[in-house]
């Protein structure tokens, strides 16, 4: 870390050598203990760090209390323009520690650095918009003119940079295995990371600077349903390519994206059914956020509570980000709910179990089922007992999987973990690269040809693009959290099951009608 001489994440550039905090081209007063919590924070980016790792870096020679942190804290995001619900910078862990949320760049003395080359789109905004680009370089640290250049597009800021950062190093770790292996056709891929700042519209912006000024062969991305709707027509309208890693609701089907999370048959429906046959739960309490796949994905349960004789007892929905729940736990215990179906995404998880436990609403007494919570969201919530349904785990005891969190360990740290969204963005880069192989281009009208007949012998264990459909087939399993924030693998179908993204409860044109029904501005 001494020898870099500069550190960049959005708007702001650290100078450590004459500890200066500059913002764009201004320079922030910032008093010296203040920046160097800023910086301990910076060089440890979307790790959490404890008050105690805190104190001890900051004051190694005096003893002070959390109150006095908290108060330098509180300083530091005056200064940054942060707040506490939502962050943007600094994540508050309750009772734990804090968390540096964007992804950070570093400037060395003796190169063209990324991160120099980030600023320097960022003070362009008419070539690269709000993009922040990390591009691969050639020996003599200037970008490639002859790399293959990919975009990643996910939230590093906002309510859903909790989620969604730890997919784009995983993204960044399949690309580096690529390359570290020769690249592709005698070429390196060059990743263009840009922050979608958990908004579909800078989302859609975004897409659009990649594919027409950035010349991407592909965008890697999104996860929220309502981000992707946004992208999917950028993508179909400059004929490129989306890879989109993240299970969703279904009812979706276009040429130019490529589905490598599950469909409601190989996450949705199966748990439903397990929940129904194995824990006796036939009360089910829906919660979601507010926007389109929890919407849809509770049309879908409601289809299959009718089938095999369930009922919902509540339904509520919650602002994406929100942090106040009120009354939620007491509509839930006077249902006399059996089991809570949570389709909540982002950091508005932590309040929603929070709301529960203070309310007495623990694992045993209802138990929750979840389709948006793994390993990462786990870091940050104590809800041991409840499940969650995926198609996989980082628990997986395979070769390929272990190699796998080997693999990602030793690029970020042994304190970081894998989750489903993470695997399936990996298995994504590699999907792709296998077809760039075999087209002998990265030319997107070849890849949508070739994409749609590879496998790949994931951590998960081997899936495979279904050609009808563009989706992949993929094995379901539930979990049941653990103390240690790792999952017990409950179920499994152990055999990959074929894609389904219109469900057989109802016709094609009823699926269309339904989301037709929710196109509304809150609940895209």
């Amino acid at each position: 870390m001494n020898e870099v001489r500069s550190f960049y994440f959005p708007r702001f550039r650290i100078d450590p050598a004459n500890q200066q905090l500059w913002r764009d081209n201004e320079i922030v007063p910032v008093r010296p203990k203040t920046f160097r919590i800023l910086l301990y924070l910076i060089q440890n980016p979307q790790r959490l760090i404890s008050r105690q790792e805190l104190i001890a870096e900051v004051w190694p020679e005096n003893e002070i209390s959390a109150n006095l942190l908290r108060t330098y804290v509180w300083e530091l995001r005056q200064v940054l323009g942060d707040t506490a619900k939502p962050p943007h910078y600094i994540e508050t862990v309750n009772r734990r520690g804090y968390r540096f949320l964007p992804r950070v760049s570093a400037e060395s003395p003796n190169s063209n650095s990324l991160a120099e080359h980030t600023l320097s789109a960022r003070e362009r905004p008419e070539e690269a918009g709000d993009a922040a680009a990390i591009h691969s370089r050639n020996e003599n640290g200037r970008p490639s003119d002859s790399a293959i250049r990919i975009g990643v597009l996910h939230s590093l800021t906002g309510t859903m940079a909790y989620s969604e950062s730890p997919v784009v190093d995983a993204t960044l770790l399949a690309i580096d295995e690529i390359n570290h292996r020769g690249g592709l056709l005698g070429q390196r891929i060059e990743p263009l990371v840009v922050d979608g700042r958990s908004d579909g519209e800078i989302f859609a912006r975004e897409a659009e600077c990649l594919l027409e000024t950035r010349d991407v062969a592909a965008i890697f991305g999104c996860w929220m349903s309502a981000h992707r709707k946004k992208v999917v027509p950028v993508v179909e309208r400059h004929k490129s390519i989306l890879i989109y890693p993240v299970q969703y609701e279904g009812m979706e089907l276009s040429s130019n994206v490529f589905h490598t999370g599950a469909a409601p048959n190989q996450q949705i429906i199966p748990a439903i059914r397990w929940a129904f046959g194995f824990l006796n739960c036939k009360r089910l309490f829906l919660v979601g956020s507010d926007y389109i796949f929890p919407r849809v994905a509770n049309q879908i349960i409601r289809d299959q509570l009718d089938q095999i004789g369930g009922t919902v007892v509540g339904e509520v929905y919650i602002a994406p980000g929100a942090f106040e729940i009120k009354d939620l736990a007491a509509r839930i215990a006077t249902a006399n709910a059996e089991l809570i179906v949570n389709t909540i995404n982002g950091d508005s998880n932590i309040a929603f179990f929070r709301t529960l436990r203070t309310a007495g609403i623990t694992a045993d007494r209802i138990p929750t089922l979840s389709f948006s919570i793994g390993e990462n969201e786990l870091r940050n919530l104590d809800i041991a007992g409840t499940y969650a349904s995926w198609n996989y785990f980082q628990s997986i005891k395979s070769p390929e999987n272990i190699r796998f969190v080997d693999s990602f360990h030793r690029r970020y740290g042994p304190q970081r973990v894998t989750s489903d969204p993470m695997e399936a963005a990996y298995i994504g880069v590699h999907l792709w690269a296998q077809a760039v192989l075999e087209s002998g281009t990265a030319e997107p009208s070849r890849i949508r040809e070739t994409l749609p007949h590879q496998s790949f012998n994931a951590p998960e264990g081997l899936v495979r693009m279904d050609s009808s459909n563009q989706h992949t087939w993929k094995t379901i399993r539930l979990g049941r959290v653990l103390e240690n924030g790792q999952f017990e693998v409950t179920y499994s179908s152990e055999r990959p099951i074929q894609p389904e993204p219109f469900p057989a409860t109802r016709s094609r044109t009823e699926w269309t009608a339904l989301l037709e029904s929710f196109n509304t501005p809150l609940q895209r």
